[in-house]
Formats: C-alpha cells, structure tokens, sequence
C-alpha cells in the first residue's frame, strides 16, 4: 500500500479514527466516496471501472446530510511522453472535499465535490517546479423497491487516484515541466435482486466504465485510455452472518494506441462476519 489509494501499514491499518461531536480525525474512507453504494459482490471492490475508491488520513466536519473535510494529499504523475508513474507529495495544500446527501426510507443520494492541487518538484538538471489546480464531481445514489434495490455513481473531471485503483494518471508532464491534467468520466449501476422472502439467496447484476482524455503528444500511446466491466453473481446465507457467493466477470481494458484486450473471470467466496 502507499499514499495512492489505500495508506496500508505493516503491521496492517485500514482505519483508525476518533470521532467527537461534528468531528472525524484520523484514517478512512474519502468523503469523496459513497460506501453505501457498493453492491454486493465476490470481487472486493464490485464496480471498480466506475466508482471511487480511497482511505486516507483526514479531518472531517459533519453536520446532518452536509460533509467538508480536509485529506492528505498526493498527484500521480505521467511522465513525459510516457513512462513509470511518478507519486509526488509535493505541495502544501490537502485534498478538499465537500459532500451532501439525502436520506429516507426510498435510499439516498448524494453530491460530493473534490478540488485537488496536483504538485511536482523535483531538483538537479532540468529540474521540475509545477502545480495546478484540479477538480471532479461526483453523483450517486441508492433506490429500495422493496427488498431489491438500484445502487449507481456518476463521476466527471480530475478522476485520478480516486477511481478505479488509479488506472489512470492525475496529470502529465509537458514538454517546458508543466503539468497538464488528466480528465475524464466514470460511473456504474448494479441491480440488487432478493430471490424468495428469506432474503437469504440474492443476485446482483453491475455495470461499470470509465474513459479519460488523454493528450497523446504528452501521455503517448500506451496511456490507460477506457475499461469496461460487467458481472453477475449469486449469493446465499444459510446463517446469518455467512455468505457463501459465486461471480461471473467479463471486462475489457483500451490504451490509447488501440490496443485492447479482454479477460473472463470466474470468482468464489466464503464470508463470515463478526
């Protein structure tokens, strides 16, 4: 793990937090992200073509639906005319996010808002000094029709590390040591079905995409340019807190020269929780 997407330990730490009043310090998931909109699924993630996907330390103000918070910072860089990823913590500024949601018996939907400064230094010949100011927006949602239930995200802008893992770079390097972002869009939508009135076998279909508009001059063609997933799965409970599941998944990865490939995965999984 590092400071892209998931600020593991070793000893392993996913969260660690203390909460008081209006107030969260500490490391979890981005107030970028939408927790309760991730379907059920065998594949860790579900969606992960479409949807964000982020813990990190922060400081967050809560206030009924209303979420501001503060984060740590980090840009992924693409070299010039493409390369290793650079992961720079230069800068002084922490990712800022900004979240509403409403809720009811119907689900909920949310709006949430991140302004980013991307910034890289580097020293020595043809040294580096850059920054810019980025931002993305993200739509989501969760709607009940009974024991089913629609879950979706839409996203558009700085996507970067925040979605998908960090299939693409929040920025590149120009040719006099600019950088130039990374934008594009992303979303998913998963239907949730509950066979029977036990509740205790259910599927769910997902859907998801993303495609960024990478310039070729400065990215080259090997560039993450569009992935597409779709799967289907079944899983039963046959006590309350073990699942026993099954997934289908076929999914489809594009770089920017047109090269694409394919794969087909078959997943199966045992869950206990407590």
């Amino acid at each position: 793990g590092d400071q892209r997407i998931s600020n593991t330990y070793a000893p392993v730490v996913r969260h660690a937090y203390v909460t008081w009043r209006e107030w969260l310090v500490g490391q979890t998931w981005s107030n970028f992200m939408d927790v309760a909109t991730l379907p059920e699924a065998v594949d860790f993630i579900g969606p992960t073509d479409g949807t964000t996907f982020v813990r990190q330390p922060q400081v967050r103000w809560t206030s009924g639906g209303l979420s501001v918070s503060a984060e740590n910072r980090e840009t992924t860089i693409t070299p010039y005319r493409g390369g290793a990823r650079i992961s720079s913590d230069d800068g002084w500024v922490p990712d800022l996010t900004a979240r509403y949601a409403w809720k009811g018996s119907w689900g909920h939907v949310a709006v949430a808002g991140l302004l980013r400064e991307l910034a890289h230094e580097t020293t020595g010949a043809n040294s580096i000094d850059a920054s810019t100011w980025t931002g993305a927006l993200s739509g989501s949602g969760k709607f009940n029709f009974g024991k089913d239930d629609v879950r979706w995200m839409v996203l558009y802008g700085n996507l970067g590390r925040y979605v998908a893992l960090n299939f693409a770079n929040d920025a590149v390097i120009d040719s006099g040591g600019d950088l130039e972002s990374i934008d594009g869009f992303a979303g998913f939508a998963a239907y949730r079905h509950v066979w029977g009135s036990s509740g205790k076998l259910r599927s769910t279909l997902m859907y998801s995409i993303q495609d960024y508009d990478n310039d070729v001059d400065l990215t080259g063609g090997s560039a993450s340019k569009s992935s597409w997933s779709a799967a289907a799965n079944i899983f039963y409970s046959p006590l309350p807190k073990l699942d026993v599941g099954a997934e289908y998944r076929y999914g489809i990865r594009e770089i920017e020269n047109g090269t694409d490939a394919d794969f087909n995965r078959l997943q199966f999984t045992t869950k206990y929780s407590f």
